[in-house]
């Protein structure tokens, strides 16, 4: 069954149907029809002739216009004045039948007829042919004319004609229809061919692989198609690999905290239960990896619900430098909890211009202000400094922008780390705080600001530490002016599968 839905079988019977249907064309209007359209054609020669001749009755060489369309025309000519004579001139080989016919009969009918005009068809037996005779009148009106015209023509017989044409039809239908079967089945295959090579390649594609072989004589259509298909076999490996890495990052960040909570909890049991300070300590590690896999369980899961869509965004007009020091204050605690250490804890340097007032979700802008601090503390540099600026732009514009000093990132691998679950492996091999971040941080963000129609993006350089920012319109009491669509400055991506 599939044998026959295949594009080789559909291009072959269309381009039979196509043939078949001009062979039938052809069979009906030059053999059906041709005895009608010879007797059309005639009719139209004796109705060209009655015009000219009429159309120039007043002219001084009348008789030689006469004489000219009988002898081009090879018809009979007769013109009977009444009363006073004939004049007949006789190119159709001198039959005598046309001659006797009862021309007052057929006077008296040119004058009783509607519009001046008789057409008539009779056999002559003495020629064995058929007979189209056409009559009017010339000069005056039908009741009172100059004379009667009478223009005679022989209708061939065609029988032989139309014999010839029917064999020679059949010949040449023949002919094509095998020449037909010869041309579908090629062009059928060169159609075919390609899309089956590339068909066969494209099973390979869950695996990565995709080697169809391009010919220069492949269509353009087959070659964009082997080109979309090398495009998504290049995807598709990058998916697999996301997975992955995905698997492996998630699944280390709930081992980490597991087996410290399942360490220290057994700590607890087995040695510090009755000592308060260790078991104070251990304790406290215990409830910092506890919070650890609820932050990456809400991750995870605010990360699917912006994606799928089924988040709403609230907006409200706030003070955008007062909810920013909220968000930074909750920082202040990694100082205190590493002031003591060598290299001192880590300090939020905030830089923010007063009274900055934006519209927008005040809930989804914190958390997109908190994960863009967080992801600079993780990565902060020797100097353990993250500074959080917030100022005003030309053209009613605030930027708000976090810069750390860590190790950066290279621009080989920016314009991925919007990508959820991506994490720059260098980056998270140096990092000195000992949590590692669940790589859904940024996605976050992108998400978000993507909702609010807000410009974002990072600047970053390896060595040299990256700057994260946003751009969001200052409120007004003016209404503000349409705004044109933002644009993410986000560096294009390399298609190269690594």
């Amino acid at each position: 069954m599939n044998f026959f839905r295949s594009i080789k079988v559909r291009v072959w019977a269309l381009f039979e149907v196509v043939v078949i249907a001009m062979l039938t064309f052809t069979y009906i209007f030059l053999i059906a029809m041709f005895p009608n359209f010879y007797e059309w054609m005639k009719t139209y020669e004796i109705s060209e002739a009655l015009v000219d001749i009429r159309s120039n009755w007043e002219s001084d060489n009348i008789v030689s216009i006469i004489n000219e369309q009988a002898s081009e025309k090879k018809m009979y000519i007769e013109i009977i004045f009444p009363g006073k004579g004939i004049i007949s001139v006789d190119r159709l080989g001198g039959s005598q039948s046309i001659k006797l016919l009862n021309k007052e009969v057929l006077m008296r009918e040119v004058s009783e007829s509607e519009n001046g005009m008789i057409y008539k068809r009779f056999r002559d037996e003495a020629e064995d042919n058929s007979v189209l005779m056409m009559g009017s009148y010339i000069g005056g009106d039908k009741d009172a004319p100059e004379a009667y015209i009478f223009i005679s023509n022989y209708l061939q017989p065609i029988g032989t004609t139309v014999l010839i044409f029917t064999r020679q039809f059949v010949f040449v239908g023949v002919i094509m229809m095998i020449l037909t079967v010869f041309m579908s089945v090629l062009f059928s295959h060169r159609i075919s061919e390609p899309i089956i090579r590339i068909n066969n390649s494209a099973r390979e594609l869950p695996q990565g692989r995709f080697g169809a072989k391009i010919s220069k004589r492949d269509y353009a259509e087959i070659k964009q198609l082997a080109g979309t298909l090398s495009s998504a076999s290049k995807e598709i490996a990058k998916s697999d690999d996301l997975r992955r890495e995905l698997m492996a990052n998630i699944s280390h960040d709930l081992r980490t905290p597991l087996t410290m909570i399942k360490a220290y909890a057994e700590m607890i049991r087995d040695i510090s239960g009755d000592n308060p300070e260790k078991r104070e300590r251990h304790l406290k590690v215990i409830i910092e990896e506890t919070d650890r896999l609820s932050s990456l369980v809400t991750d995870i899961l605010d990360l699917s619900k912006l994606q799928a869509g089924v988040t709403e965004i609230h907006p409200e007009t706030f003070d955008f430098t007062e909810r920013l020091s909220v968000v930074t204050s909750r920082f202040d605690i990694l100082n205190e909890l590493n002031e003591d250490s060598a290299n001192g804890g880590i300090v939020i340097d905030l830089q923010a211009d007063d009274n900055v007032v934006i519209t927008a979700d005040i809930t989804k802008i914190e958390q997109v202000v908190y994960n863009l601090i967080n992801n600079a503390v993780t990565y902060a540099g020797a100097d353990n400094k993250v500074i959080v600026r917030l100022f005003r732009k030309e053209g009613g514009i605030v930027r708000f922008e976090v810069e750390d000093h860590g190790e950066g990132i290279s621009a080989e691998n920016l314009p991925y780390i919007w990508d959820r679950y991506y994490k720059v492996s260098e980056r998270s091999k140096t990092h000195k705080r000992a949590k590692m971040g669940s790589g859904i941080g940024l996605s976050i963000v992108k998400s978000v600001l993507e909702q609010h129609n807000f410009a974002f993006g990072a600047e970053s350089s390896e060595g040299s530490g990256s700057t994260f920012w946003f751009e969001a319109p200052e409120y007004s009491e003016q209404p503000p002016e349409p705004q044109k669509p933002v644009k993410r400055f986000i560096p294009e991506k390399k298609h190269d599968n690594k």
